[in-house]
């Protein structure tokens, strides 16, 4: 009795059915959005893209690390680099004619931070700007202050020196003395802060919410630092948060800053200590 073999498909077409089945099976490829700016917004960009992804699943967060400054940001986005930048200051009048749309996202209190050290009711300004001038060295308990300074440009520098005419005066003696422990940004400021016992320095509500660093935060003048305060007026002095956008945004740029501006965004925004922009 004759017997007869099952056709089997040829090696060509067995070939092309495996490459279709692959393919079927193959997830959608993520969409990237590369976004950068002051080193604070780093871990706030983070915690707003986990809830922006709930709606956009195959978009996926690019962040430089470190991260590219507030300066850095805004010329890596006109020069097409990234996507999205979050500067932590106003922008100047050359680097927002570079770019597109631009608007402010939200708000978080500066402070004065530290590991360890110990200062009854805080600083007034006129004991804050003793310590950045050398004439006040030690904390309550005697334990030596270790000051941690910013580079002269950055805003949080700029913002001490606000404060008063003496601070400006004594932000600027501290910046002349040798040997000062000095955060290149943001991120590397909190390390500094966190790691040198007796520290003192700026840094943010925001940032020290996200990161979860255990740091000592003063009252200035009698008012401590919260959203509350700041949105009351009576603890004056905050860092900024833009988005920017370059002249011809992507569809998920768009998408992303649309967001940035919805009650799901502000709800995050102010589970991590920053005041959105408007309230």
């Amino acid at each position: 009795m004759p017997h007869h073999a099952t056709p089997r498909p040829s090696m060509g077409k067995a070939a092309a059915l495996l490459a279709l089945t692959a393919l079927i099976a193959q997830p959608a490829l993520a969409e990237p959005l590369r976004i950068s700016g002051t080193g604070s917004s780093a871990p706030l960009v983070t915690a707003l893209f986990e809830e922006f992804r709930k709606q956009h699943p195959d978009a996926e967060l690019l962040q430089p690390t470190p991260p590219l400054g507030s300066s850095g940001a805004l010329k890596a986005l006109a020069g097409g680099r990234i996507d999205l930048a979050l500067p932590g200051r106003a922008l100047k009048p050359d680097e927002a004619a570079r770019i597109g749309r631009h608007f402010v996202l939200a708000t978080t209190p500066l402070v004065l931070a530290s590991a360890g050290g110990q200062k009854k009711n805080g600083f007034t300004l006129d004991e804050l700007a003793a310590v950045y001038e050398g004439r006040q060295t030690r904390w309550d308990n005697g334990q030596p202050i270790r000051l941690v300074l910013r580079a002269s440009f950055e805003s949080d520098t700029q913002t001490l020196k606000s404060m008063s005419p003496m601070m400006a005066k004594a932000v600027d003696t501290a910046a002349r003395r040798p040997g000062m422990a000095l955060g290149q940004d943001d991120l590397e400021a909190l390390t500094l802060l966190t790691h040198s016992p007796g520290s003192l320095g700026p840094t943010t509500l925001g940032l020290l919410r996200a990161s979860g660093a255990r740091l000592t935060v003063f009252e200035i003048n009698g008012v401590a630092p919260s959203l509350a305060t700041l949105q009351e007026g009576r603890y004056p002095w905050r860092k900024e948060i833009s988005v920017a956008l370059p002249r011809q945004p992507s569809p998920l740029a768009d998408k992303f800053a649309a967001f940035l501006q919805s009650d799901k965004a502000h709800a995050v925004l102010l589970r991590s200590a920053y005041l959105p922009a408007g309230r």
